[in-house]
């Protein structure tokens, strides 16, 4: 009883600190991958940045961007759904 109505109070701040967490793991992922090697779209950007292959990274900063505005826009409407005292209107 207790952690349903604590959950429900304290679920908008753990949201949004999920969605500010994906947000540093999406734009970290260019250094971890660098460090240790790991190919992926991070490594990727830094190889065509050291070959001055501008398309690439414009298309994976493009990319990074709409993960990023996906994100906020989830944690946005996840917030009207856990919290219904917040309204969305026109």
């Amino acid at each position: 009883m207790i952690a349903r109505h604590a959950l429900k109070n304290a679920i908008i701040p753990i949201v949004t600190l999920l969605g500010v967490q994906l947000r540093h793991l999406v734009g970290g992922s260019v250094l971890v991958e660098t460090v240790f090697n790991i190919p992926g779209m991070g490594s990727f950007m830094v190889r065509a940045v050291f070959n001055k292959d501008f398309l690439i990274v414009q298309g994976c900063i493009i990319m990074i961007g709409l993960v990023i505005s996906l994100v906020n826009l989830a944690v946005d409407i996840s917030y009207g759904y856990f919290d219904p005292r917040i309204r969305y209107e026109d």
